[in-house]
């Protein structure tokens, strides 16, 4: 933004008040109306508005050639009075044209009388060519003068018109000819006489482009489509396709991007100018084709204005140009020097320059819904003091106060009825189904057949029926990152009433893990007619055969998760149990005890995860070594076993449709939480898979550096024509291409790793959802809901930043403020952490630090779920206090199951303690019991030793 700013003179608001204006809507001239006249504004609009003003600026003009102080203020003074006044005088014509003004031009367009010094007005209409001569009525009494708009011919087009030019074509003197300019880039030329002909140039011309005259040499200059400056000479032009003796323009210039304007200035006697403004270049070339200057533009400019200061035939004469930018800024150039920066009040579509009364050079500026100002260079500074620096420290507490008062006011401003209403009109408008179609198939993708052979894939139906007619609709299929889908977009426009369409796509795994989660959404968004934008959301469960198989269940695991069911399944025996909540997995009849899924790609590699049903059929245990398999399997086993999914697959809506009563009563309850060190360590490792694909990126731009270089060098020597010194260089370049070729291996090899981390990770955090979501004793509330709000399954990184950096403010902030903050240790909630400021720095030239994010969103992490399991380790303790022994089972032996998130510490205490007195050991009343448990932080529950008993099937 400049200092300065331009200093109004004078302004109007034109009668069309809508975005109607461009830059052709514009013209400033003297069409000498009466002697001694200054410069009119004539303004056309495409709502067929034609205005013409001449802006006299108050009775108090301004001296703006006043140097002394004394004169300065009373000036500043006068010009404060003089400012914004608009009197009715002002304006000379107001006309209502029965079609759109596209272009207004001014000069001698008829013969009648060649002494006649009035010009005559030109008015470009989309089909119709307009000349009008205005004619002054003298009042009578005391009614001033008044003007009329008189008609004296018009031509019909034939095509759409896009541009008018004019001038003296041929070289005739006190007269000038008109040349319209089609949309197909023909043109259209009339002359005085009556005689109009049409001429196509020699190039295609499929986008149109202004289109000048030049005086000196009697030619024609415009931008073809290929961005290229063309000259036709106008006896070229003007002969017939028949006997035409040039076919191309007798010069041409590449200028490489599209003209937004152009003008012709006549500098000297013997050279003329054409100024074109580009989309980011500033051009001058002369009228023989020659560069005078290209001007880079660091802006994006809307329009310009160039004239000649003096004139051409004298020393003297200067080329100005004045550039408006899209933010406003006004940039007067000399030549290709800047010499003047001011700030305009609007952003224009037209700029000029006029002779006003009082104001010599004025800049005139049409806004596009036409607001026109005059103005000038004034050199008032924009005065702007810099604000103190707030330097109080930051406090938290006040931060947080201050946006739940925010929030207050924004719940307090937004009615929730409005948007009760608004989804009901949302699902009447468009009905949106989703349905799993079918059993699971054999997969046929070549991407996924290669590498998971034995994997299937399955049909997702959508269906849409749309009751209004709607300008666009958007179907999009969202799956979890493991999961592959054949199509995930479709888009329609102008979507018909009443119409029902269907719509099929396929998906599979594509890796082999299990994904985070199974549930396929589809969004609806669409754009009604009266551009209304609504969203519709179904969700729909894909098969866990998709993605599970059953292997042979093993006896231990690393990982452990109890489940306690109130009601219990109703089943006589524990064996049927399981084989009513998986039979696609388990054989009809089987009364097994314990069931073991793997994956269906990679489950060679001895990962599964097991399921244990007790004898009462009141608590599951699901165990497994790897953390990241158990959210698919845990998540299964809980909707099935509250009745919120059927075999084979479920939706969401299927709760509120029929199943809501019954998961309402079912309560699964869920002892225990994962070790909080399994999270960190996929932390970690995605961590370290970020660092390693970052240094290979590194790697690869060192080497194809190294090949361009040997590539320069190779043309070097083959110009030299120096064959032994080509040996050594084909030796770099092949030796080159393998690390290139090697590196690239790397980084796909790597790449892949870190999808397969990103699923990990998001699998475990699903998993930590789950368990704190169905935690015996969780408190309810924000508290369970900022927590599961910071565990959400979904880890992308972008390029700009990674899960890393935008978990850690979420994670600070939490750890902080908030239900989760440690309200008893105050040491840890600092404002901000300096090393950490300092060591994750992130500039131009430095990257981020990733390890610096990692370590401190691990540590942030590790004690705000420690803090978590305390609490929820204290209110079982407590609960288990109050019980007595806890033990509500009979089914089990007196052996306890270990606490879930320390069972490796337990399993080495249960190893050094084997060949001890396990009598002495054992508590011998339930109070005892009860303090061992709470010492473990683990709820109290009761298992089968299977290490000891023989009745797991394996």
């Amino acid at each position: 933004m400049s200092l300065f700013k331009v200093r109004n003179w004078w302004k109007t608001q034109c009668p069309t008040i809508e975005p109607a204006y461009d830059s052709f809507s514009l013209h400033c001239a003297r069409l000498c109306i009466e002697e001694g006249e200054k410069d009119s504004l004539v303004v056309g609009s495409h709502s067929g508005q034609l205005c013409i003003y001449r802006p006299s600026g108050g009775t108090n003009l301004p001296d703006l050639d006043a140097e002394d102080d004394e004169q300065g203020s009373a000036n500043g003074s006068a010009n404060e009075l003089a400012e914004n006044v608009f009197q009715h005088a002002d304006v000379i014509l107001e006309v209502q044209l029965p079609l759109p003004v596209l272009g207004v031009s001014s000069g001698k367009f008829t013969t009648t009388n060649k002494t006649d010094p009035r010009l005559q007005l030109a008015v470009l209409h989309p089909m119709k060519l307009c000349i009008f001569q205005l004619v002054t009525v003298d009042g009578l009494a005391d009614h001033g003068d008044h003007t009329r708009l008189v008609t004296l011919y018009d031509h019909a087009l034939s095509k759409p018109a896009f541009s008018l030019s004019h001038g003296p074509f041929g070289g005739v003197k006190g007269r000038d000819f008109l040349c319209v300019q089609h949309l197909d880039g023909s043109l259209r030329f009339f002359e005085q006489d009556g005689i109009s002909y049409e001429r196509t140039l020699a190039t295609d011309r499929y986008i149109p482009a202004p289109l000048h005259y030049v005086p000196r040499v009697d030619c024609f200059v415009t931008v073809a489509p290929s961005w290229v400056l063309e000259c036709y000479r106008y006896q070229d032009v003007a002969e017939a396709l028949e006997t035409l003796r040039r076919h191309d323009p007798i010069w041409a210039l590449c200028i490489g991007e599209y003209a937004l304007d152009l003008q012709v200035h006549q500098i000297s006697n013997t050279e003329s100018v054409i100024v074109i403004l580009g989309e980011n270049n500033l051009l001058c070339v002369s009228d023989t084709g020659k560069v005078r200057f290209i001007k880079k533009l660091d802006y994006s400019p809307v329009c310009f204005h160039s004239f000649v200061t003096g004139w051409y035939w004298e020393p003297g004469a200067r080329l100005m140009l004045a550039v408006v930018s899209e933010s406003g800024s006004l940039l007067l150039y000399e030549s290709d020097q800047i010499i003047w920066s001011a700030q305009l009040g609007h952003v224009p579509v037209a700029i000029g320059r006029a002779n006003v009364a009082g104001l010599p050079g004025a800049l005139v500026t049409l806004g596009p819904t036409g607001a026109l100002a005059v103005g000038y260079l004034g050199s008032e500074p924009q005065l702007f003091r810099v604000p103190a620096l707030n330097l109080a420290p930051f406090e938290i507490a006040r931060c947080q106060k201050e946006l739940l008062e925010l929030e207050r006011e924004i719940r307090a401003g937004v009615d929730p009825s409005d948007a009760s209403i608004a989804n009901a009109a949302a699902e009447r408008d468009v009905q949106l189904e989703v349905a799993i179609q079918g059993e699971p198939v054999p997969c046929t993708e070549q991407q996924v057949t290669g590498l998971l052979s034995a994997s299937e894939m399955c049909q997702l139906s959508v269906t849409v029926r749309v009751e209004p007619k709607l300008e666009m609709l958007q179907l999009t299929v969202a799956t979890d990152q493991a999961i592959g889908c054949s199509k995930d977009a479709f888009l329609f426009r102008d979507v018909a009433a009443h119409s029902t369409e269907r719509f099929d796509v396929w998906l599979y795994p594509t890796v082999p893990t299990l994904p985070a989660s199974r549930t396929a959404t589809v969004y609806c968004s669409y754009t009604s007619k009266q551009g209304i934008t609504r969203v519709l959301e179904r969700s729909v469960l894909l098969p866990v055969r998709l993605f599970l198989k059953p292997a042979q269940p093993s006896k231990e695991a690393q990982h452990k998760l109890t489940l306690t069911v109130v009601p219990p399944p109703a089943q006589h025996t524990a064996g049927s149990v399981l084989g009513r909540l998986f039979p696609e997995f388990a054989p009809e009849g089987s009364s097994a005890s314990a069931l073991a899924l793997q994956p269906v790609a990679g489950g060679g590699d001895g990962r599964k995860v097991t399921i244990v049903a007790a004898k009462s059929t009141n608590r599951f245990r699901v165990q497994s070594d790897e953390l990241g398999l158990m959210a698919l399997v845990l998540e299964c086993l809980i909707g099935r076993l509250q009745g919120r999914e059927s075999v084979g697959h479920a939706t969401e809506q299927d709760e509120a449709a029929g199943r809501k009563d019954h998961s309402s009563r079912v309560q699964v309850t869920i002892g225990g939480v994962p070790s909080v060190s399994g999270l960190i360590r996929s932390l970690q490792l995605h961590c370290d898979l970020r660092k390693a694909v970052k240094q290979l990126e590194n790697d690869l731009e060192i080497a194809t550096g190294q090949m361009r270089l040997f590539e320069r060098r190779f043309v070097v020597k083959l110009q030299e024509r120096s064959l032994r010194a080509l040996d050594g260089i084909l030796m770099l370049l092949k030796r080159n291409h393998t690390a290139v070729a090697k590196v690239c291996l790397q980084i796909k090899t790597m790449r892949q790793k870190l999808k397969l981390a990103q699923i990990d990770l998001a699998a475990i955090l699903r998993l930590f959802h789950l368990c704190y979501s169905h935690a015996a004793n969780a408190p309810g509330g924000k508290y369970l809901e900022h927590l599961t709000a910071l565990l959400v399954h979904s880890v992308l990184d972008s390029t700009e930043q990674g899960y890393e950096e935008m978990m850690l403010p979420v994670v600070r902030f939490l750890h902080q403020t908030g239900p989760l903050k440690n309200s008893t240790d105050q040491s840890e909630a600092t404002p901000f952490d300096e090393e950490f400021f300092y060591t994750a720095k992130q500039t131009d030239r430095d990257p981020v630090d990733l390890s610096a994010h990692s370590q401190l969103l691990q540590s942030q992490l590790q004690r705000l779920l420690g803090r978590v399991n305390d609490r929820i380790t204290t209110a079982t303790t407590a609960r288990t206090s109050g019980s007595g022994s806890g033990r509500n089972s009979v089914d089990f032996e007196d052996q306890p199951l270990p606490e879930a998130h320390n069972e490796e510490a337990e399993e080495e205490e249960e190893e050094n303690e084997k060949g001890q007195n396990e009598e002495a050991n054992r508590p011998t009343d339930g109070s005892a019991g009860v303090e061992e448990f709470a010492q473990l932080s683990a709820t109290a529950s009761e298992w089968v030793n299977y290490e000891k008993m023989s009745d797991l099937p394996l």
